[in-house]
């Protein structure tokens, strides 16, 4: 028990930084959001490197690493895997640095019932009627949404698709979070090199000082929710950890309209009712579940 509240803590912790990290992009308004993006990945390689350096756990990871290079069908995975985390983290960080909050926050409301859409699709597995439901008022939502405001919410689809895919295919990638991460960045690094000595018209050089701290620091406000998250769904089932996951486009939502000054229209309003309604009836669900589970 004691083990369990601890892992729903850790992964509280991941959540909650999760929630407040646009309040660190939003920072960064200022740089081009490409170029924060090929920042981001680059400091990040450099802190997850640094990381595994200092836990000593080098032949764990050493081990890890030969594996994947022996496994072709995974290393294609791992690059199809970076290729779509790097689509999410771009995104994101363009939403918020242009007065789209709001929209990635939705994005991470509809994503855990994409997720459920494509584990149907593609896994085969079986989904019960309050599932089905809550995604049919998740889909109804967005046609609202699309209705009402005139435009398809295409930050909400690259985020929620994004990252439901990748999901999708780290189910069967055998990697730690960490070895995972340190992969992730390492196949993008080269086109965000590529990006900052070829395309940006800016230079470190161009930033303040402390946006050139706040860039260095990406790498570092990237791994920690993560590490917190990896450690906290080992002390702590997953469904459970899952159920506290809506604090974080909770949050978002939040900080885009009440710190950000995002505005929701009425049409918008109405959409965000039907999602929030998707969102409470794939809990119930889930809960109904657990308790027949017992």
């Amino acid at each position: 028990m004691k083990e369990t509240r601890q892992g729903l803590l850790l992964g509280l912790g991941a959540y909650v930084l999760w929630g407040v990290i646009s309040l660190f992009w939003k920072q960064l308004s200022g740089v081009n959001a490409y170029a924060i993006f090929s920042y981001r990945i680059l400091w990040t390689l450099v802190t997850m490197l640094l990381y595994m350096f200092l836990s000593k756990r080098q032949s764990i990871y050493k081990k890890q690493l030969s594996e994947l290079l022996a496994d072709k069908q995974a290393g294609r995975n791992m690059i199809l895997a970076s290729f779509l985390i790097a689509i999410n983290w771009l995104s994101y960080i363009y939403a918020v640095t242009n007065q789209q909050a709001t929209q990635a926050s939705l994005g991470y409301y509809v994503m855990p019932l994409v997720s459920v859409l494509l584990s149907l699709i593609f896994l085969r597995e079986r989904l019960d009627r309050w599932t089905v439901f809550s995604v049919l008022l998740a889909a109804f939502g967005v046609v609202i949404l699309i209705l009402n405001t005139g435009k398809v919410p295409l930050i909400t689809f690259l985020l929620a698709f994004s990252f439901a895919f990748y999901g999708l295919i780290k189910k069967n990638v055998k990697l730690s979070s960490d070895v995972a991460m340190l992969v992730e960045a390492a196949v993008i690094a080269p086109l965000a090199l590529v990006y900052l000595f070829f395309f940006s018209n800016e230079s470190l050089f161009d930033y303040s000082l402390w946006e050139n701290i706040l860039l260095m620091a990406s790498g570092f406000i990237t791994a920690v929710p993560l590490l917190l998250f990896a450690e906290g769904v080992k002390k702590a089932p997953l469904n459970l950890i899952g159920f506290i996951q809506y604090i974080n486009p909770t949050m978002q939502l939040l900080i885009a309209v009440l710190i950000f000054g995002e505005a929701i229209t009425l049409g918008e309003l109405r959409g965000f009712i039907f999602i929030w309604l998707a969102v409470f009836v794939f809990i119930m669900g889930q809960i109904l579940a657990l308790r027949k589970g017992r």
